[in-house]
């Protein structure tokens, strides 16, 4: 078991997300430390540093109940202490604040905010559960995870650590290395203290020369993924267990027409080899290919970036770099990787490889996992008006039981923009001869396994107008730099 000590370390102004705000002056104000963590009420007192220019007092202007500061001018330090309260009746927050202002002799001024938690941390790779990606569920809770491993145990040398990026602005804050851990907290849903806001995000770790070493995903989730399971049945009589979610996605919709039901169905994209996630589109149809929006730690907003592959960027180093960049290639030698030596070890099918995006104890599954799907044959006769609405389709199992996968197109080898409107228009209806139209939806899932040809297998689905021609491919040959859905499988014990 770990340690529950909860040290304290200075991160760098630069990763701090919380900003000295300053009137017009030239006084100014800089903390060593713009967060710090307790383990518990009544803990040992921490200490701040700081540098103030132009200031003729230094002062603690106010802080949150439970809370104590004091500045040492001599010392140019400014100690913050957990007293807690001595009436039992107040349950004291895990969040407070303390504000420190500086002023000169015109009396004009500047204010820095130092965040303190307080909280023992929950690590979220207990035992040594190491992976690349963590579920959350909790609000209003510290959190933590070794920063100084990959989830193979290779070292790491990190020396800070930072939130790249999140979907819903201000629901992981202070992202800092305490120890050898990335540790942050969870906020709750406005509104709804017992609930967290639906998010994903990416911490990364730097090294010494501030480059991204290695990266998390967070799946920041109020229905956790592991407690829905189901579970296919072969027609030898195996079984396998598989999430009952896109990785990264908040719920399954189960064939819902509410808008929202659908969007949250998506999960994140993924080039095929890679453990870092593209985010969702905006609208739930996947209007005008654009993205949902994004923030880093300091707030501000992140559009994708893509790249096209070169000798330089289509390489496992440079992503591993750039965990945020979208590899693209025009297809033209007809593969359509996004490296320009392919890999077909960065994910297995036998093992869950060091690249591989799912949770601990799950994994991208094999095409033979996905072999024992077909189209439920009651979906595929369902109506034209049910089927555009549904976005997505009912597959199922040599058991007869049924598994809804949601239908959230792709993002594309070519610019890594998001479509779901399939292209029909080279075939026919073969009763009228007339053109298939273009529908949407359609749904592209990865496998573990490549083929021959340098491409990956992938389970492909869509929607047509004439109803007899509707797609269902459990193995279909894709170009390994588009970015698709994965439904994760549990490892075998």
């Amino acid at each position: 078991m770990r340690s529950v000590k909860f040290l304290v370390v200075t991160i760098a102004m630069m990763m701090a997300f919380v900003a000295c705000e300053k009137e017009k002056s030239t006084v100014s104000l800089v903390l060593n430390r713009s967060s710090l963590y307790f383990s518990s009420w009544k803990d040992s007192p921490q200490t701040v540093s700081y540098v103030a220019e132009n200031a003729t007092t230094v002062m603690i202007g106010s802080y949150s109940e439970g809370l104590y500061a004091s500045v040492d001018t001599a010392s140019s330090t400014v100690m913050v202490s957990t007293i807690g309260t001595t009436d039992e009746s107040v349950e004291l927050p895990k969040e407070g604040y303390v504000v420190v202002n500086a002023l000169n002799e015109d009396n004009e001024s500047v204010s820095c905010y130092i965040n303190v938690y307080v909280s023992e941390p929950e690590y979220l790779d207990a035992e040594g559960h190491r992976s690349n990606c963590y579920v959350v569920t909790s609000p209003n809770t510290v959190y933590s995870f070794d920063a100084m491993h990959r989830p193979d145990g290779e070292p790491l040398a990190t020396t800070s650590v930072a939130l790249l990026w999140q979907s819903n602005n201000s629901v992981v804050k202070n992202v800092i290395k305490v120890g050898d851990n990335a540790t942050f907290y969870i906020s709750s849903l406005k509104g709804d203290e017992t609930r967290v806001e639906d998010t994903n995000a990416v911490i990364g770790a730097y090294n010494a020369l501030g480059e991204v070493i290695w990266s998390w995903h967070l799946w920041i989730v109020n229905e956790n993924p592991f407690e829905t399971v189901d579970t296919y049945t072969y027609s030898d009589g195996t079984t396998r267990e598989f999430m009952h979610q896109n990785l990264g996605a908040f719920t399954n919709s189960n064939g819902s027409h509410e808008i929202r039901q659908i969007h949250d169905s998506y999960g994140m994209y993924y080039q095929w080899g890679r453990k870092d996630p593209f985010p969702r589109p905006y609208f739930y149809d996947a209007a005008y290919a654009e993205d949902e929006g994004r923030a880093d730690g300091a707030g501000n907003f992140i559009a994708e970036r893509r790249e096209a592959r070169t000798l330089y960027s289509g390489t496992v180093s440079y992503v591993t770099k750039m965990p945020m960049v979208f590899i693209t290639t025009d297809g033209s030698d007809g593969v359509g990787d996004w490296l320009v030596t392919a890999d077909n070890t960065l994910w297995k099918d036998d093992e869950k490889s060091i690249y591989d995006p799912c949770p601990y104890g799950w994994r991208v599954p094999s095409a033979a996992d996905m072999s024992v799907l077909k189209l439920a044959e009651n979906d595929d006769k369902t109506s034209l008006d049910v089927a555009r609405k549904q976005f997505g389709w009912r597959l199922m199992d040599d058991s007869g039981r049924k598994f809804f996968y949601s239908a959230c197109g792709r993002r594309r080898y070519m610019d890594g923009k998001v479509e779901n409107m399939n292209s029909k228009d080279y075939q026919y209806n073969p009763e009228t001869g007339e053109p298939v139209k273009p529908e949407p939806w359609e749904g592209y899932y990865w496998t573990s396994t490549t083929t021959a040809d340098g491409k990956a297998v992938s389970l492909y689905f869509d929607l047509t107008t004439t109803r007899t021609i509707n797609n269902f491919e459990p193995a279909y040959s894709a170009r390994k730099a588009n970015g698709f859905q994965i439904r994760c499988v549990k490892e075998r014990e």
